[in-house]
């Protein structure tokens, strides 16, 4: 044996005694959720994964560790919970049963495992989460709104300044509204979450999310927009009771050992148009899409643009004592970037884009220079009729330009199930790389894979695997986002173990079936879908004809439910 083998196998021995019994534990989670901010209950689920290089391995006890703040998570200073070592397999949603927890609590935690041979693993990373506004006294903010004329104000920007002494400690924000919203702080969004809040119904519930804006804050003046947008928030639909989206928020940071309230929304602020305003009716057939009008958009959102910028008064909304609770899934979110794959003249004098494939989500186009008050339309389609035309499903946008240089449409508070792109009152040919599509859903993780030798089962896999994420966009799963864009009980009952193989779905699940709860019938009877929509009379019994008289809104409507 020479001395080159002979080193290996001394290396190899060495590698195999050094990893024989090493455990990891990862992946922390509590009720679900990754490092959740705002949850909605007092004893969350813990789980965790646990890694091994031997096969089989099993665990036979635990110990957990939670604290108030990551300096005190020891032993011997775990002021939440010490478990201590614990005999159980249990790793799966296990309760938390440390000191009681109550609405604000911030909650370090970490976890370690004894395997079925007592080897002990090394502690997990530290996770962390949080618990949200859980009762009504736990808010203080009041719900505004921009005064006005309706579509001015179906997408306006709030804005508030507020001071800050110290920016070291974490500062939380609660947001509740009814209808989407973005937040940006001094000029920056706050946070990768888009079309948020997931769907509710208004006649019984409204979705809080929590934010850690820590991270945009500055010592002294700051400037806070909450943009909003109306969504499913839309005259009409149960528990819709004003005309324009509203919202109440309120930021707060811990002073010492309580928390304080550093700003709330009240009468105080300001709104403004935003240039946003929405097309259609945000129902069936007719979803429509977004009108930008590029003159009144602002350079930035932070202070020289915002003290330049005209201001309206904002209006303080009456609170109906619908429930606020904390969202019980995760965001929707930008997944995938597509470009363009052709752009086509057809006839009329419009431009073609086809992405390539169907998606559900926003579109960004960059537009050459175009001359001040320039209407661009754009109307979309998952497919053409047999002249090449597009099929009318009741999408489109309207970019109004603002003649200044080279300008971009980009969506916001609304989205289309589309494939291809009409553009007409355009006098040039848009190149295909300044036509992007984004794909949009729920912000779950994936659960599985899938591939074998035989392509034409991949390619059905595949199919269904992006079919699904192009029907979860906001916590629940839809017939289709184009024309009816609604939770149908039926579709998600079918495809619940394929959906929940391919994907990590608890959450979404989570909310969807709370939104099930909230549409229960005094007689315990239950809708075909969910949020309920407004239905005609003659459809009231739960038939399939939703929000529609011959693509219009009928003018006789009853609640369904």
């Amino acid at each position: 044996m020479n001395k080159v083998t002979l080193i290996l196998m001394l290396l190899l021995s060495m590698l195999t005694a050094c990893t024989k019994n090493v455990l990891t534990v990862y992946d922390l989670k509590c009720e679900n959720l990754t490092e959740p901010l705002g949850i909605a209950t007092l004893k969350p689920g813990l789980s965790w994964k646990i890694r091994s290089v031997k096969n089989g391995m099993s665990q036979k006890a635990f110990q957990i560790l939670a604290a108030s703040s990551p300096g005190n998570l020891e032993e011997n200073s775990a002021d939440l919970w010490n478990s201590g070592k614990t005999e159980s397999s249990s790793g799966i949603l296990l309760p938390y049963s440390g000191k009681d927890l109550k609405s604000r609590s911030v909650c370090y935690w970490k976890v370690r495992i004894w395997d079925e041979n007592g080897q002990m693993s090394a502690w997990s990373p530290v996770a962390c989460f949080t618990i949200g506004l859980l009762e009504e006294p736990d808010w203080s903010a009041s719900y505004i709104g921009l005064s006005g004329r309706e579509n001015d104000a179906v997408s306006p920007q709030l804005w508030k300044t507020f001071d800050v002494e110290d920016n070291n400690e974490r500062i939380f924000l609660h947001v509740n509204s009814l209808g989407y919203h973005e937040i940006y702080v001094n000029g920056t969004k706050a946070g990768d979450k888009v079309l948020a809040p997931a769907v509710s119904q208004f006649s019984k519930r409204s979705l809080v999310l929590t934010y850690d804006i820590t991270p945009y804050i500055r010592k002294g003046r700051n400037d806070i927009i909450l943009w909003l947008g109306s969504g499913w928030y839309s005259k009409g639909l149960p528990g819709v009771t004003y005309d324009r989206p509203l919202v109440r928020a309120q930021a707060e940071q811990m002073k010492g050992d309580d928390w304080v309230t550093i700003l709330r929304t009240d009468s105080t602020w300001k709104g403004r148009i935003s240039g946003y305003s929405r097309i259609g009716t945000w129902r069936s057939h007719d979803y429509g899409g977004e009108r930008i009008d590029a003159g009144m958009l602002l350079p930035d959102l932070d202070s020289p643009s915002l003290e330049e910028a005209d201001w309206l008064p904002v209006f303080q909304g009456v609170n109906y004592g619908i429930p606020a609770t904390p969202q019980l899934t995760e965001s929707n979110l930008i997944t995938d970037t597509l470009t363009a794959d052709t752009v086509l003249a057809l006839k009329d004098g419009k431009w073609l884009a086809d992405l390539g494939k169907t998606l559900s989500g926003w579109v960004e186009i960059t537009y050459p220079r175009l001359d001040p008050g320039q209407e661009i339309h754009m109307e979309y389609s998952d497919h053409l009729e047999k002249d090449g035309n597009l099929k009318d499903q009741g999408q489109y946008d309207i970019y109004v330009a603002s003649g200044k240089g080279s300008e971009k449409f980009k969506s916001k508070f609304n989205y289309h199930g589309f494939r291809y792109i009409s553009i007409s009152n355009l006098g040039q040919l848009p190149l295909k790389q300044d036509i992007k599509a984004y794909l949009i859903h729920t912000g779950y993780r994936l659960a599985s894979s899938f591939e074998c030798s035989d392509p034409d089962l991949n390619k059905i896999h595949d199919m269904i695997f992006y079919t699904l994420r192009c029907l979860s966009t906001g916590g629940d799963l839809v017939d289709c986002p184009q024309i009816e864009r609604l939770g149908y009980g039926g579709d998600g009952n079918a495809s619940t173990l394929t959906a929940q193989t391919m994907f990590d779905l608890a959450p979404l699940y989570s909310n969807w079936l709370q939104a099930w709860a909230d549409c229960i019938r005094e007689d315990g009877g239950m809708p075909i879908l969910h949020p309920i929509p407004i239905l005609p009379v003659a459809d009231h019994t739960g038939a399939a004809s939703l929000l529609r008289h011959h693509g219009k809104p009928t003018q006789t409507m009853v609640i369904l439910g």
